[in-house]
């Protein structure tokens, strides 16, 4: 009795050093919750630089996730897919505390996917070479990134996108204030359909985001459209020519960035942000 106890713990410390592989070791023990929901985890990559690691973040994307990427048209598409969500798996499996392919989902009916019995909750988003991830305790997250894109025609999408009261403003702004001011709204948005998990099927011309400001509160209608639910909206630390935000359904105090070292792959930047 005693030889298999010692057995399990064994192989599970060795499965627990395997999962800790793109994580610096002395960062470990600053990606704990610890019990604490009003923090989150944003971790930020620059997909090009893992392109090495493809075979072996193939090994761990389920049978769906591995069809998904065999439909790209291009192989650089492919290998987006495969290193965003190989990734994805290996941080949710330090959380989850799991191998990352023994990682599961499920998704709700409009396709958002859901860590299968665990209370983490997660997101991710990329635009063009970089991605972001988020993890939080307990409440339902949503995070976007937008690469400003100057060739856009943002009157195309002004009616998609803009309140009246939005589009008003957007008409008086200058030329090259338009395009910030697009990107900015549109990540706003974005992350708050993705936190309460219904996407684009919500109209985005119906949140008025305009004013919104870090650790806000703003109400949607719930999936069922019964019922309004409070969302909190917080600005994303992102590098140049990008926008970003997140919306979490509880008003958080730290945002915890965590990136990635180009040469090594592993998250081995940490910096802290307060709200007050």
């Amino acid at each position: 009795m005693l030889f298999t106890v010692e057995y399990k713990i064994s192989n599970m410390l060795r499965k627990l050093i395997g999962l800790t592989n793109i994580f610096e070791s002395n960062l470990l023990d600053k990606l704990e919750f610890n019990g604490n929901s009003n923090k989150v985890f944003v971790y930020i990559v620059n997909l090009n630089n893992c392109k090495l690691l493809i075979p072996q973040f193939w090994q761990y994307l389920s049978d769906e996730e591995k069809s998904q990427a065999n439909k790209y048209y291009t192989s650089d598409l492919s290998d987006l897919y495969i290193i965003s969500h190989g990734i994805l798996r290996c941080i949710l499996s330090y959380y989850t505390k799991q191998l990352p392919q023994e990682v599961e989902f499920i998704h709700n009916k409009y396709g958002k996917p859901f860590l299968k019995n665990h209370n983490f909750q997660f997101n991710m988003s990329n635009s063009h070479d970089i991605v972001n991830y988020i993890i939080a305790l307990d409440y339902k997250v949503g995070i976007d990134i937008e690469v400003h894109n100057n060739t856009l025609d943002i009157q195309e999408f002004s009616d998609l996108v803009f309140t009246p009261a939005e589009h008003e403003f957007f008409t008086v702004l200058e030329a090259k204030e338009r395009l910030e001011f697009f990107y900015n709204l549109w990540t706003k948005k974005e992350s708050l359909i993705k936190a309460c998990g219904q996407g684009l099927s919500y109209p985005l011309n119906t949140i008025e985001a305009m004013t919104l400001s870090s650790g806000e509160k703003i109400f949607l209608d719930n999936e069922d459209n019964k019922l309004k639910q409070e969302w909190y909206y917080f600005p994303l630390e992102v590098v140049s020519n990008y926008s970003g935000a997140i919306a979490i359904e509880h008003r958080i105090n730290q945002i915890i960035y965590l990136e990635m070292n180009n040469q090594k792959n592993i998250f081995d930047k940490i910096r802290l942000k307060w709200f007050y």
